[in-house]
């Protein structure tokens, strides 16, 4: 009878057990560092009332209300959520079918003229001030243009 026994070599396992028990640790760490480095979209916001410059208006997504030249609208919910989408890129294009999957994907339901009902609202409430508008881009969606 022979008995052999090899020396280990490579990574000791007890070693090993710190190693893997600290990678959630780094990922941790890792995603907290990433978020705080994350350029983050700069708009003139009021951060403890949430309200939002929009030329010379003011949304308050949080109320649900535009203030334009001293006098308060009330927006439905849609009608907010969608402005806030157009406050968030002001002078951007905004395809109609993100606009549709973000406003209306978690009812399940899409109605292609639900999205142009809510823009005409929202034109309607948004006209007393000239220097906003919200313009078609044809075959692509929509543009809050804001001018200075």
């Amino acid at each position: 009878m022979i008995n052999i026994k090899f020396k280990p070599t490579g990574i000791n396992t007890a070693k090993s057990g710190y190693l893997l028990g600290s990678l959630p640790f780094l990922a941790f760490v890792g995603f907290i560092f990433l978020k705080s480095v994350k350029p983050r979209r700069t708009l003139t916001k009021d951060q403890d009332k949430n309200m939002v410059s929009l030329g010379s208006a003011l949304f308050d997504a949080r109320n649900r209300k535009l203030i334009i030249n001293e006098k308060t609208t009330d927006l439905t919910g849609t009608e907010s959520r969608l402005l806030l989408i157009f406050a968030l890129s002001p002078n951007e294009t905004i395809e109609r079918s993100r606009l549709q999957k973000e406003i209306w994907e978690d009812e399940g339901v899409i109605v292609g003229r639900s999205l142009d009902m809510f823009i005409s609202k929202l034109r309607k409430k948004l006209e007393f001030d000239p220097s906003i508008k919200i313009v078609v881009i044809r075959g692509k969606g929509y543009k809050l243009e804001i001018s200075a």
